[in-house]
């Protein structure tokens, strides 16, 4: 049986995001874009042509919430999740993303 998941140590997990700010964003799916975008009336909500980003006001740990965004990109819609401190902007929300795509 393939395991899908890895046990890790949540002390350690947390320290390395507190000390990151975060998380790098990691793609989902549209489907897992819409559930979150529907658990909590979206906060820092932000929408343009081509990027939308939204925080889950329900905090992880310290300072670190749930934010989601959609990009297009050369006519092509990517969906993303992250770990970020609250005070966040859409514009490191964004550079959190593209940071992300080179590390896929």
């Amino acid at each position: 049986m393939k395991q899908d998941y890895e046990m890790t140590d949540w002390a350690e997990r947390y320290e390395a995001m507190r000390r990151n700010r975060g998380e790098l964003a990691r793609q989902i799916t549209e489907d897992r874009f819409e559930d979150m975008l529907g658990v909590l009336p979206p906060a820092n909500w932000t929408r343009g042509d081509n990027f939308e980003c939204f925080m889950v006001d329900e905090c992880q740990t310290a300072d670190l919430f749930t934010w989601c965004a959609w990009l297009e990109s050369d006519g092509q819609e990517s969906f993303w999740e992250m770990i970020a401190p609250r005070s966040s902007t859409p514009e490191e929300i964004h550079l959190r993303i593209v940071i992300g795509q080179r590390h896929a």
